[in-house]
């Protein structure tokens, strides 16, 4: 693939939070797209940082956002069409400090995104940890950081490249067995955006036992819109103009913790809808099944044009048909006064 076929970055953030940046860059960017698309990490990983306002003192970190992307423009004859985008994040602790490493990958492939992920948390970032703490023993201050930062990821880029084409496959993560704890509605109907919550009753006990499984209700929610926008922020900043985004999957992880957010779409003359689930893994407070089987049940209501209200119990028996809105800051502020309360 030549570089114009794909769009790929390497974000590393040290203990200090100073952020280092390895891009391939088209030729034809200019200077002042290059500065923007270097503020890209600061803004995916954003959301992580709103943990701060819910209940919970748990910080969260996004390991994966994943998109899938259709043609828009119809007419356009650049033959460069992606297909998938996604952005990985891998944070370390070592020594008392946190640093992260971050990739942006848009490829007019189905990754493998479990291969690169690997190399990413197994070599790439445990080697620029080793190698500066080996550097600084051995060179004192003759050490060149910022030259080693930046051959580091160089090697990074390189490892990622070799691998970027793999043929995807099923892992048996995908087969775990995962509750349904909630469900995100979002539609475009002639130019008009809304979006909608459903999960448990307020005073359900069950909702109260959920929200030390997630980061809140109110973060959930405001992620997918989140995201979404970003993604097609960053494909225009690359000129890549001709594709649409929808998102697909979003993990969170805090410990021994995981959360994820599925979503499946459709799309006609005049209107986008959008159906996601929140899962987390079985933790016996509700009904479970694996991935593949919840991407099922979402397609078959968005294809057979149900009405999701009718289809509710069968994602979770103890679900409420309280609709609550997404589309507002007093909506959002709702959310988090009411739902996200543990009491």
């Amino acid at each position: 693939m030549g570089e114009s076929d794909y769009i790929l970055g390497l974000f590393y953030s040290d203990e200090n939070g100073i952020v280092f940046d390895n891009i391939k860059l088209s030729e034809d960017l200019t200077e002042n797209r290059k500065v923007e698309i270097r503020m890209l990490p600061f803004k995916f990983l954003g959301p992580v940082f709103m943990t701060e306002s819910s209940s919970s003192e748990a910080k969260w970190k996004i390991e994966l956002i994943e998109a899938t992307l259709s043609i828009s423009d119809v007419s356009s004859d650049n033959v460069n069409i992606l297909q998938s985008f996604f952005n990985l994040n891998s944070s370390l602790d070592s020594g008392g400090s946190t640093t992260n490493l971050s990739a942006l990958i848009g490829s007019p492939y189905t990754e493998d995104i479990k291969v690169i992920y690997d190399n990413m948390i197994n070599y790439i970032h445990p080697s620029i940890i080793q190698g500066k703490l080996v550097n600084e023993g051995y060179q004192g201050k003759n050490f060149q950081y910022l030259r080693f930062i930046h051959d580091e990821l160089d090697r990074g880029l390189e490892l990622i490249e070799y691998k970027l084409g793999s043929a995807r496959r099923v892992y048996w993560e995908e087969q775990q067995n995962f509750q349904c704890i909630a469900l995100i509605e979002r539609e475009i109907v002639n130019g008009n955006k809304t979006s909608s919550l459903y999960t448990f009753n307020k005073d359900n006990s069950l909702r109260k036992i959920i929200l030390s499984f997630i980061p809140s209700f109110y973060v959930m929610s405001i992620l997918p819109d989140y995201y979404e926008n970003l993604i097609n922020i960053t494909l225009e900043m690359f000129s890549k103009k001709e594709v649409a985004p929808h998102l697909r999957l979003i993990k969170l992880r805090y410990e021994n913790k995981t959360v994820h957010y599925m979503e499946e779409f459709l799309t006609t003359t005049n209107k986008r809808k959008k159906l996601g689930v929140i899962l987390i893994p079985n933790e016996k407070t509700g009904e479970s099944t694996n991935i593949s089987h919840f991407r099922k049940m979402l397609r078959s209501i968005l294809d057979s044009n149900k009405n999701l209200e009718d289809s509710l119990l069968d994602f979770n028996e103890n679900f409420s048909t309280i609709k609550w809105g997404i589309n507002s800051d007093e909506d959002l502020n709702n959310i988090h006064q009411i739902l996200d309360r543990s009491v």
